[in-house]
């Protein structure tokens, strides 16, 4: 992995740069410690942004062999850094042998990750459905946002063995079910133009309109993850049908743009995105309590 963290609860990962660490750090324990192992040298240690288990850090000091670039492996030992947890270890997405799961596939329980991601869909459900739509390029209004979140919760997609700190509004995508689109304002131009070819199906100021009755809806499949360089991206097929398949997109999330998302903080909105900020917020608030999350 290219990121890393030094604390389980900041939202922001850190590329792995030598000042960068050692300002973080100060040199201290746990984050660099004496390997008996390793003829007693010195080994460097962050937190896995994905999964909060401990890494070691490779190349930091001295050229990796593989690589100019340093980078950072899960470190399979609990050294007081990060929480140590098998399972999310065995599923994290930055781990090269990752277990295989389906969709369908859930932990047991809940545990810390599930909790963290329940409390970052709901207390920042705002980003979420902004970075959503503005990746898919569909308006996704209050009654919509609050249908795909009661989705998320009727799925249990916390608990999901894909479902990792840094791919929260790609879960919020992939666990909703088949979502009307007539009458929804839409700004993807590609799919805009797959539309407009699509029989009884037109459009009035970018928002879709039928001649008559269309079952015409999207839905989000094939959730992938990819790292090339140690550095992670995930994707989903946005599919549109009506009868038959209309549209479909890879839709590419890196996940640092939902992490910058949450620490940046806007000086100045619009009134109309302000009030629908906290109508968003409200309801997550509202769905979470209804499914017996409350916060």
């Amino acid at each position: 992995m290219d990121r890393i963290k030094f604390t389980v609860n900041e939202y922001q990962s850190y590329p792995i740069e030598t000042d960068l660490f050692e300002r973080k750090t100060a040199k201290k324990a746990p984050f660099y410690r004496k390997m008996e192992r390793q003829n007693h040298e010195i080994s460097q240690f962050a937190i896995c942004p994905a999964c909060n288990n401990p890494v070691q850090i490779i190349g930091l000091y001295r050229k990796s062999a593989h690589t100019d670039k340093p980078f950072a492996k899960h470190y399979e030992t609990p050294i007081g850094l990060g929480i140590y947890n098998k399972q999310a270890y065995n599923y994290c997405p930055y781990k090269a042998d990752r277990k295989a799961f389906t969709k369908d596939s859930r932990k047991g329980a809940i545990d810390d990750i599930a909790k963290e991601i329940i409390d970052k869909m709901v207390n920042h459900f705002d980003k979420i459905i902004y970075l959503l739509q503005k990746k898919i390029g569909i308006y996704i209004s209050l009654s919509l946002a609050k249908e795909m979140l009661n989705d998320f919760f009727d799925a249990r997609a916390y608990l999901y063995y894909g479902a990792s700190l840094q791919n929260i509004p790609l879960l919020l995508a992939y666990f909703s079910l088949n979502k009307a689109l007539i009458g929804r304002y839409i700004s993807n131009k590609e799919l805009i133009s797959a539309l407009e070819k699509a029989p009884n199906l037109y459009f009035e100021n970018n928002q879709l309109r039928a001649k008559c009755f269309s079952n015409v809806g999207f839905y989000f499949t094939n959730h992938k993850t990819y790292i090339k360089d140690h550095h992670l991206t995930e994707s989903l097929l946005l599919t549109v049908s009506q009868k038959e398949i209309i549209y479909s997109e890879k839709i590419i999330f890196d996940n640092l743009h939902f992490e910058n998302l949450l620490t940046y903080h806007p000086s100045t909105l619009s009134e109309k995105q302000e009030t629908k900020n906290k109508e968003l917020l409200i309801a997550a608030k509202e769905v979470g309590l209804k499914h017996g999350f409350k916060y």
